[in-house]
């Protein structure tokens, strides 16, 4: 009998979870950092952005928040008024333009250097357009941007940060092909996998499109403004 409890207890004590090891350690924030360091500089790089278009509200002119309405939510009337298609379509173009370009920057050796700007603007727009809805619709505005923007904008952000790190990558492994032939093979492998990533970028980006249509049908008439 003794050998038996010994042994359930010699048991017990070999299967007991390591419980230390799940602490959060410097090692691991190092790690996570140095994992997602490009992810959170450009999200970073959003964020500043998004305070900075928000307290710049006052000094851009209407004429200017007309001409960006293309790229950012900037009036509403004229939104509450297109056809599910056309909203698709005009969320779509509006993610779309800004996707593009970083792709397009990633075949550039000076890339690197322009994607930060390029993220800089988007959240920029991002702040404006917030700021003017809060400042034009007070409360109303600032429950129909959570319930009806946000969801959109959130997902297209992720698929923003992802089209934005991975265009770094390729635009700083380009870089290298001008110092080194070595990496000449790498960089060929590398843009097969890149183009695959944007495919699935645009996927997201047309998800969030798609988001925001049925967000707009739903809850959109449920606003007055």
């Amino acid at each position: 009998m003794k050998g038996i409890v010994f042994s359930i207890k010699h048991r017990e004590r070999h299967y007991r979870p390591q419980y230390h090891n799940r602490h959060i350690t410097f090692a691991s924030i190092k790690r996570f950092f140095s994992r997602y360091s490009i992810e959170l500089l450009f999200s970073l790089v959003f964020l500043l952005a998004i305070v900075l278009g928000s307290f710049s509200l006052d000094r851009v002119s209407d004429d200017t928040l007309q001409k960006l309405d293309f790229l950012f939510l900037t009036n509403l009337d004229n939104r509450l008024e297109l056809a599910p298609f056309d909203l698709f379509c005009s969320s779509f173009a509006s993610g779309f333009v800004f996707v593009f370009a970083s792709f397009l920057l990633s075949f550039t050796a000076w890339g690197m250097f322009a994607l930060p700007l390029l993220c800089a603007f988007r959240g920029f727009g991002v702040g404006l357009s917030s700021a003017y809805m809060f400042s034009q619709y007070s409360v109303t505005g600032i429950g129909f941007y959570i319930l009806i923007v946000l969801p959109a904008t959130v997902l297209f952000l992720f698929a923003f940060i992802m089209s934005l790190k991975e265009s770094f990558a390729q635009s700083v492994l380009l870089l290298k092909t001008y110092f080194s032939s070595t990496y000449d093979a790498f960089l060929l492998r590398r843009t097969k996998t890149y183009l695959f990533r944007n495919c699935v970028i645009l996927i997201l980006v047309a998800f969030s499109a798609v988001i925001d249509m049925v967000l707009w049908l739903l809850f959109a008439g449920m606003f007055n403004f």
